[in-house]
């Protein structure tokens, strides 16, 4: 009887130990690209965010503005006088519907920039709308009613406003997940 020798072979110790380590590091460095990646995504999406929330507020408030039968808010000719800082919100005559006197008021309520629309009247008659600062018979201001109150934007943390000579310069300052965007424009009112 031959005794048969079967060449049987495999994997030594150290093969198996090298192999297993590379494994591991293209696993570490596939998932810190992943990781990166990531993170970067979602810093462009905030960005993105920001950008987009501004541009379409400052859109808004350009095109009301421009359109403005008259400017109410008393604004400061520079943002840099400590005395005379800037506006914090800016109330305006809607120039859209000039068949009724109604009011545009922008301001930041915590981190919301608010649009309020609203108008003025004597109790006598509360469908006729006067400007904001007539008085009655007897010398009493109107009353306020607010016709609509909504949210134009998120992730404000500051809203300035100043300007001279039919210019009023608007400026943004928005805040998310510590990435902050500082916008600012300048606008033409066709009556301040």
């Amino acid at each position: 009887m031959a005794k048969t020798t079967k060449n049987i072979q495999g994997f030594t110790l150290l093969e198996v130990v090298v192999s297993l380590s590379l494994f591991v590091i293209v696993i570490i460095l596939v998932s810190d690209i992943y990781i990166t990646t990531q993170r970067a995504y979602n810093e462009n999406a905030v960005t993105a965010e920001l950008s987009q929330n501004a541009r379409v507020s400052l859109d808004r408030i350009s095109r009301e503005l421009r359109q403005s039968a008259a400017i109410v808010t008393t604004l400061p000719a520079s943002d840099t006088d400590p005395n005379n800082p800037p506006a914090t919100e800016i109330l305006f005559q809607d120039g859209h519907d000039i068949s009724q006197i109604t009011y545009i008021r922008y301001y930041l309520n915590g981190a919301n920039l608010m649009r309020q629309h609203k108008a003025y009247y004597f109790s006598p008659e509360p469908s006729v709308y006067v400007t904001y600062n007539s008085d009655d018979q007897a010398g009493s201001p109107p009353l306020e009613i607010v016709l609509e109150n909504r949210i134009v934007g998120e992730y404000y943390q500051a809203l300035n406003f100043w300007g001279a000579n039919h210019l009023v310069n608007i400026s943004l300052n928005l805040i998310k997940n510590q990435k902050v965007l500082d916008v600012s424009t300048s606008v033409f009112s066709r009556n301040y």
